[in-house]
């Protein structure tokens, strides 16, 4: 998958289910990359409660996925 697909799953998934955008995020990361998931969840980047994390983790997701996550 790429980031690309990733982001409008995201976007899908909070529109579908009326979830934050942060709660869409890690809940669609965490089905796609476990352990991304829970390398974010273990950071500063955690945008699950705090949505300003967003921009952020997306920077960092879109850097790890140009990497090959």
């Amino acid at each position: 998958m790429s980031y690309e697909e990733f982001i409008k799953l995201v976007d899908s998934t909070s529109t579908n289910f009326n979830w934050r955008y942060g709660q869409a995020l890690m809940n669609v990361l965490h089905g796609i990359h476990p352990e991304k998931y829970r390398e974010i969840v273990e950071s500063d980047h955690d945008p699950y409660y705090i949505e300003d994390n967003v921009s952020k983790t997306l920077k960092k997701l879109q850097e790890d996925w140009k990497n090959k996550l």
